[in-house]
């Protein structure tokens, strides 16, 4: 993002003791009054004056107060430490926070412009090293030496609060298509029910629910209508609560992807507790988990649903690290695999954990409003929902 510039008034940076204690006395002023105006705006709500649609929790308002501190922080440094004549900033400038408030209708839309489409790995490149801040030092599964599956493209999306990498490679004679994610934070990882509410009876094409729920990449879930097993969450409510025979994914306030197995969480209460405890937002009730902990799970004795041993399309969602994500979709119409086939692939590249979702004909990544596997028969089904990544960043703040 580009920093305003003040204008040159001589050779140098601020480095005189004058000058630079008024530099900083501005700077602590305009921190404070930030962070006082800042503080209101958390506290009071002036636009609604209504209560939030869940309790606001201790925790909540923590994490308000330094979210808006430190962005009062980042953007009273930016514009008052810029070097002059070009110089780097004569203090370090925090990264600003971006994050998606829980009770937003919707997160921000995505900005067309931060889209890409390549056959060129070297233009992917150049944008992972743009995203080199918002990384971290993470190492990415997609790599510019990997040999693309005949006739398939590059696709990417990237600003400051997320980065999406997409690519189709030929793993076992099967097409497989993965979307690489990393995110800013973890309000950015949600889920849209078709209808809006729970058992709603509607169903929906995932690109539909993608586009109107401003995804930037989004992959289809469990289909919960369809099925009566697993421990459902969503919004922090259970709804149902059958772990017999399914493990369930659990999605956390933090980001992170974390399993139940079948039969565990069966006591009065348990699956509550677990929830409270994880600060669990929403789950997903098919799998089985596919690995846990960067290790593969015995998944020999085979399982209730999903066609265990017979040859299927499938959808796997799986975590590598922190706010990292990495989904993989194999499909019919380009090859198709056993659970435990996928299992060795999605394993085979380093994620510290996975789940298998919906297959079938159900199965389908999406990016930008459209598919990017190749959906069974070639046409999309209607389904209930949907797993999705958002940017945090509001149309207002795009640096594009």
């Amino acid at each position: 993002m580009d920093r305003p510039r003040r204008p040159s008034t001589g050779s140098g940076r601020r480095t005189s003791s004058g000058r630079g204690g008024s530099v900083l006395t501005r700077s602590l002023f305009c921190l404070l009054s930030l962070a006082a105006l800042l503080w209101l705006a958390v506290f009071i709500h002036p636009e609604t004056r209504t209560a939030v649609s869940r309790p606001l929790r201790r925790t909540d308002l923590s994490q308000r107060v330094d979210t808006a501190f430190a962005n009062a922080a980042a953007e009273a440094l930016a514009s008052l430490t810029v070097g002059e004549d070009g110089e780097e900033p004569a203090l370090p400038i925090p990264r600003k926070i971006y994050k998606i408030d829980e009770d937003a209708v919707l997160p921000p839309a995505p900005d067309p412009e931060a889209f890409g489409v390549t056959e060129d790995p070297a233009e992917v490149q150049a944008v992972v090293e743009r995203a080199a801040p918002l990384l971290e030092g993470q190492e990415l599964s997609w790599s510019p030496d990997i040999e693309l599956a005949e006739g398939s493209h590059l696709a990417w999306y990237y600003d400051e609060s997320i980065l999406a990498i997409a690519w189709k490679e030929e793993i076992n004679d099967t097409v497989c298509s993965f979307i690489e994610v990393k995110l800013a934070d973890g309000s950015q990882l949600r889920r849209t029910l078709a209808g809006g509410t729970y058992s709603s009876n509607v169903a929906h094409y995932a690109t539909e629910m993608a586009r109107s729920s401003n995804a930037v990449v989004a992959i289809n879930g469990d289909f919960y209508t369809f099925r009566v097993y697993g421990i459902t969450v969503y919004q922090r409510q259970i709804y149902r609560n059958a772990p017999e025979y399914v493990d369930t994914a659990y999605f956390t306030s933090s980001g992170d992807m974390i399993f139940s197995h079948r039969g565990e969480l069966a006591g009065e209460g348990e699956a509550q507790r677990f929830v409270e405890d994880n600060d669990v937002v929403f789950s997903a009730a098919f799998g089985p988990v596919m690995v846990e902990n960067g290790e593969k799970c015995d998944i020999s004795g085979g399982y209730a649903i999903g066609d265990f041993n017979i040859p299927r399309s499938r959808s796997i969602i799986a975590q590598k690290d922190t706010l990292h994500y990495l989904l993989l979709n194999l499909n019919w119409g380009a090859g198709a695999a056993t659970m435990e086939e996928v299992q060795q692939i999605i394993y085979e590249r380093n994620v510290q954990s996975a789940y298998n979702l919906d297959g079938g004909q159900t199965a389908v990544l999406v990016l930008n409003g459209e598919t990017f596997n190749r959906v069974d028969y070639g046409a999309e089904r209607t389904m209930s929902d949907i797993i999705y990544f958002a940017t945090a960043i509001p149309e207002d703040e795009r640096s594009s």
